[in-house]
């Protein structure tokens, strides 16, 4: 058709194209524009630092690993491994100084793990949830998510055998090629597997085997602990003490809140160089020699202390636990663990610290091997007590989610 013969259709033509373009143009770019509002978004803050001997990390565009002791930010796309002496905490936080915390990962001896991604909406109108998303090659991870404002959190961690979903709460998840586990202290989780979703709650585990569908979730343990969450108050399950020299200000025990769990507070901050040492102690008198395995653990955060390492005697740290049995052979025997932050300085006098090194003001899930096997000459029969204590001068340190478990 020539134009210039039917210009009248030729103009009722561009006409339909326009409007049509008006109308796509109308609906499409206010569509584009909420989508990005709210669905588009943002690398999230992480940090990687080394608690026990040398961390290996690969960068996405590094060919060769660097060794990670410190604090520093890492990028989507990176390898983290520990071999059999190290251990190391990513935590991801939607700040730059890494305050407001959403999540903290511990990676246990010899794991590898890649951080797939870790993003938070743009826009603050998006109802979208902060999310990271795990690759767990092999090794054992203790994770603790929690909300640092109104937003939800999620995250995801791939196995070579199942997937799990984790929201706000307390997980143990270990795997290898063969088989996944998971263990939930708090919250619930999500694991799916060959089409099938298990939903695990509080106090329970699951196992997945390689290429089967999740196990049906089952008791985790037994807690010889009584409120070692902290949910209700302190006495008479627990009994408060602070010894310290007559006229001297002894250190407080609180029960609190922090970042939305039950927590008590070890604190003292007077600048008076005097030892002394404040904490909590439950009488348990429970006969345990017919058991298999025998674990104490617990959550802790250190936010301040003034003697480094452990002190003269090495044996004052800002957390402490002390528990109190008899062996198999009728003998009272204490056995002690140890957690700090502050370093010994150079040419320092003081012994090296026997403890466990934590980072500073992170949640930190600490789990004992099995006691059974560590005490073997002395295998214990009956736990008498379990003392959690902060020693030194002045300090400042958090204790939640208690548990003295049997199997």
């Amino acid at each position: 058709m020539n134009w210039r013969q039917n210009p009248t259709r030729v103009a009722w033509l561009i006409l339909v194209i326009s409007f049509f373009s008006c109308v796509l143009l109308a609906i499409s770019v206010p569509v584009g524009v909420r989508a990005v509002l709210l669905h588009s978004s943002r690398s999230k803050f992480a940090f990687l630092q080394a608690s026990q001997g040398t961390a290996q990390l690969w960068t996405p565009n590094s060919a060769d690993a660097s060794a990670v002791i410190d604090r520093r930010p890492i990028p989507e796309g990176s390898r983290i491994v520990t071999d059999s002496a190290t251990k190391a905490v990513l935590t991801f936080s939607i700040d730059e100084a890494g305050q407001l915390v959403l999540a903290t990962v511990q990676l246990s001896p010899n794991t590898s793990v890649q951080l797939e991604e870790a993003r938070s909406p743009r826009f603050n109108v998006s109802q979208d949830p902060h999310r990271a998303e795990l690759a767990l090659g092999s090794g054992r991870l203790f994770l603790t998510v929690q909300e640092a404002d109104q937003r939800d959190v999620q995250i995801r961690v791939v196995t070579p055998n199942a997937a799990v979903d984790l929201k706000s709460g307390a997980f143990d998840v270990a795997a290898d090629e063969t088989e996944m586990r998971v263990r939930v202290r708090s919250g619930t989780a999500r694991v799916e597997s060959e089409g099938r979703v298990a939903e695990v709650n509080a106090g329970e585990r699951v196992n997945v085997l390689a290429g089967r569908p999740p196990e049906f979730p089952v008791s985790d343990t037994v807690n010889l602990i009584v409120n070692g969450t902290f949910v209700q108050k302190l006495a008479p399950l627990w009994e408060e003490f602070a010894e310290v020299k007559p006229g001297q200000q002894p250190g407080i025990v609180e029960l609190i809140q922090d970042d939305r769990r039950n927590a008590v507070r070890f604190s003292r901050r007077t600048e008076e160089d005097v030892p002394n040492r404040v904490g909590l102690i439950q009488a348990v008198n429970r006969d345990v020699e017919m058991y298999d395995d025998l674990v104490l653990r617990f959550d802790l955060k250190v936010l301040y202390q003034s003697v480094p390492g452990g002190g003269e005697k090495g044996t004052e740290y800002p957390v402490m636990a002390d528990l109190f049995y008899t062996d198999i052979y009728g003998k009272d025997l204490h056995w002690y663990v140890g957690f700090y932050n502050l370093e010994l300085p150079p040419g320092s006098p003081y012994p090296r610290p026997s403890g466990e090194r934590v980072p500073l003001g992170v949640w930190y899930t600490y789990e004992s091997p099995n006691l059974y096997e560590l005490l073997e000459e002395t295998r214990p029969a009956r736990i008498n007590s379990l003392t959690i204590y902060a020693n030194g001068h002045d300090y400042e340190s958090l204790v939640s989610d208690v548990a003295l478990t049997v199997q």
